[in-house]
């Protein structure tokens, strides 16, 4: 048969895989849901940026730091303006 070794890699690699799938499935549901409103704090949460790419990824700037990562720029979502939204207009 098999030598264990290779069975234990086998093994690893699938768990690996399933971890994989399960955190891009995860992910995708988060991003479609709708903000939920914490109790505590009353903050609507919603889907934030703080997922890097491994592109991003940069070496140590400070001793015992193994990867930095690049600032993110805040942006102020775009709100929408009701009076130039077609569908939206006000009757007349």
């Amino acid at each position: 048969g098999r030598c264990p070794h290779s069975l234990g890699e086998e093994f690893y690699r699938e768990a690996l895989e399933h971890c994989r799938s399960y955190n891009a499935r995860l992910c995708a549901e988060r991003s479609l849901r709708l903000p939920f409103l914490d109790a505590q704090t009353g903050v609507a949460q919603s889907n934030s940026y703080i997922w890097m790419e491994r592109a991003h990824r940069r070496p140590g700037l400070s001793p015992g730091q193994i990867y930095s990562y690049p600032a993110r720029c805040w942006r102020k979502k775009r709100r929408l303006n009701i009076l130039e939204a077609p569908r939206l207009r006000p009757c007349e």
